[in-house]
């Protein structure tokens, strides 16, 4: 073995560090889709900011889930839109697949409008408002979808990259940084609404990376990808700064 990893339970935390001290050649690795889904998770859940809107979008999936007549005129309205792809479920485990869910609703969104409006279905439950056209509770929802999309999609894309059998050290710190400069492009407009969310999300992200930076083999991601191959060569490793020679040194 090379290498140990596990999530942050106390457990198998304890358990990662007592291996990586008894074999010394053993790295120690925290998960790092782990990390990135609890970080997802802060970023929803931990704000307080979204629990209302995540209910809301939750309870329009799950309305077309358990009505296959709904799902049926969904369907035969999607068929006019450019993107015909339907709705999408939330994993109550992963975090980041809200992201996928609040883009499906939002892509749906204009067919719902239209399968509401001519009376193909009736949806009884307090979410039927955010379905009413020109209405400034959909207003609001359309802004929580756009919202939501910008601040998980990294994160989101980043997971996905790392269900490859094929990912080194290397290929994980480059998410993180991905990432992060994932969320610099979602906050770089100064009058974007989604700004009020800056330093929550940057908050969040520098505890999450601090844990996952922490909780490992010292240096291992930062070596490994300053000897990748792929990124020894980068542009940001030849300007001769001082980040780049106290990262050399």
């Amino acid at each position: 073995f090379s290498m140990a990893v596990s999530d942050t339970a106390g457990n198998v935390k304890k358990c990662r560090a007592l291996i990586c001290m008894s074999f010394p050649w053993i790295l120690n690795c925290p998960d790092p889709c782990h990390q990135l889904n609890l970080l997802a998770k802060e970023i929803m859940v931990g704000s307080k900011k979204y629990p209302k809107v995540m209910k809301t979008i939750s309870a329009i999936t799950t309305f077309f889930s358990h009505s296959n007549y709904g799902k049926k005129h969904l369907k035969d309205k999607m068929q006019d839109e450019d993107d015909k792809r339907g709705l999408v479920s939330f994993g109550a485990t992963r975090f980041s697949t809200f992201a996928d869910q609040a883009s499906s609703v939002s892509r749906c969104l204009p067919a719902m409008e239209k399968c509401y409006s001519e009376g193909l279905i009736k949806f009884d439950t307090a979410a039927v408002k955010y379905f009413v056209a020109d209405s400034p509770q959909q207003g609001n929802l359309r802004i929580q979808l756009y919202n939501i999309n910008m601040l998980l999609k990294p994160i989101s894309r980043g997971l996905k990259t790392l269900e490859s059998s094929q990912v080194t050290c290397s290929d994980v710190f480059n998410i993180w940084i991905g990432i992060a400069i994932g969320f610099q492009a979602v906050f770089s407009s100064p009058n974007n609404p989604i700004n009020i969310y800056h330093q929550e999300t940057f908050d969040c992200y520098n505890r999450r990376f601090a844990i996952f930076m922490n909780d490992c083999t010292p240096g291992m991601f930062i070596l490994a990808y300053l000897l990748d191959p792929g990124t020894i060569f980068a542009s940001a490793l030849q300007h001769p700064n001082r980040m780049h020679r106290s990262l050399l040194s």
